[in-house]
């Protein structure tokens, strides 16, 4: 239930949505079985823990540092909501790390993730509508309208597909082909460049792991092909403005007003990233962060900011910069960690998230050929990318915290839980003690004779 009403992912009341029913509902349940002896639970602290515990540690003592009060019943930025939420996401990572589940019960975990997510998508659509340009950013999109739903419906797409066939095979298959297609046109139509750029990485990653190298570099060839085709298309039948610009940053016959728009989009946030990082006025300690959630001292520069005409502090940024500026929406994963928690709030989050990548990789290829590859390979390929993602593409420091502590509670419900070996890396040899050494080597060798 709880996997369930997360991938729904839909607001019900004010920042209150499914989610969080779904966190309270399962730390609950969990609770109480606990209590009546009936929960089955094997606790253990290994790297992913260690890692966790550092991430905690980091928000622990950006709270402390900027005391920003205990209410959480505000809006998303405001008071102490934000760390609510994430302690949300601990206590429920944390509980469902340790649990002790028939494995068929993963199975399940899939299939109510994209249950719940197909669920959700027209419910937000019927809810919120179609998201147009980015909030104070008109002005630059020349056209090209963005759905905010069609995000997450390609996200879904690219990882069932992923996880049930080899995209590169998929081409070659026509029902599966139809699902590559209609995964890569969804992509393209919420308008959204990350939307692309996060399908293009989950299909990478899954051609990678169901072929080998020699599979990726004919994907490359395929897309290269693919890619021109479409530009041929686009020059003689255009394609709708949001197709367009969000395709805009791979080569193409796109039209100069949809690629100035989102060259001007990329240029407007990367203004403000270099006057985050080179004043003082935006983080006051780069080195530890300023909180998560908006002081008191912020929402009063933004109360002085919406009442003036223009900027108040004297930079070449626009208003809705300063008021983007103010609240850390920079677009930016890195960026946004240091406003939140400093650069070690950041190498922190980075190296759990890396690391956490690698174990995700160690399951996959522990599942590989079994029938629960989908499962590991569903849950393991986002992790995969992530770091990535996070990185160059678009993140969010909240975000990035809550789908790593996720990720480590899937990671280990693989690890506890699956009947399979445990997985050893190549080139490592098992430790096996020198009774069995001396075992093997009689079975080999039963009179003696190597030795004479």
């Amino acid at each position: 239930m709880f996997i369930f009403l997360t991938s729904i992912n839909l607001t019900l009341y004010r920042w209150t949505g499914t989610i969080e029913l779904g966190q309270a509902l399962f730390i609950g349940f969990s609770v109480l079985l606990f209590l009546m002896h009936k929960l089955h639970y094997q606790l253990r602290f290994g790297e992913l823990e260690f890692w966790a515990l550092l991430i905690i540690g980091c928000i622990l003592q950006a709270y402390i540092r900027n005391p920003v009060g205990m209410s959480i019943f505000g809006s998303g930025n405001v008071g102490g909501r934000p760390y609510f939420a994430i302690a949300l996401w601990v206590m429920s990572a944390g509980i469902l790390s340790t649990l002790i589940v028939p494995p068929n019960e993963l199975k399940w975990a899939l299939r109510l993730s994209i249950i719940g997510a197909f669920m959700g998508i027209p419910m937000q659509m019927i809810r919120y509508g179609n998201l147009s340009s980015m909030e104070g950013q008109e002005e630059l999109d020349l056209g090209g309208s963005r759905i905010g739903s069609f995000v997450t419906l390609s996200n879904v797409l690219s990882r069932w597909v992923s996880s049930r066939i080899s995209p590169l095979r998929a081409c070659f298959h026509p029902l599966w082909a139809l699902v590559i297609l209609a995964t890569g046109a969804i992509a393209a139509a919420s308008g959204f460049r990350n939307a692309v750029a996060s399908v293009g990485f989950i299909f990478i990653v899954a051609i990678y792991y169901h072929g080998g190298v020699k599979s990726f570099l004919a994907s490359l060839v395929l897309a290269t092909f693919g890619l021109a085709l479409l530009a041929l298309v686009n020059l003689n039948f255009p394609l709708p403005g949001n197709l367009q610009r969000a395709l805009s940053p791979l080569p193409g016959t796109w039209e100069e007003q949809y690629r100035r728009g989102a060259e001007g989009s990329t240029e407007w946030r990367v203004d403000m990233w270099k006057e985050a990082l080179s004043t003082e006025k935006w983080i006051h300690n780069k080195f530890m962060g300023d909180g998560i959630g908006l002081s008191a001292e912020v929402l009063a520069r933004m109360v002085n900011l919406e009442s003036s005409e223009s900027s108040r502090t004297g930079s070449a940024l626009s208003k809705q910069q300063e008021k983007m500026m103010l609240v850390g929406a920079y677009h930016s994963g890195p960026l946004h960690s240091i406003r939140m928690t400093g650069y070690v709030g950041l190498l922190i989050l980075l190296l759990a998230m890396i690391r956490l990548a690698v174990h995700a990789h160690r399951q996959i290829m522990r599942c590989k050929g079994t029938e629960w590859a989908p499962v590991a390979l569903f849950f393991g390929i986002p992790l995969i990318a992530q770091p990535i993602f996070f990185t160059f593409v678009f993140g969010e420091y909240h975000v990035g915290v809550a789908t790593t502590m996720m990720g480590m509670a899937m990671v280990r419900l693989m690890e506890r839980n699956l009947p399979l070996p445990v997985y050893v890396p190549q080139g490592r040899r098992m430790h096996v003690p020198l009774a069995l050494k001396s075992r093997a080597a009689e079975v080999r060798d039963p009179r003696g004779l190597l030795n004479r």
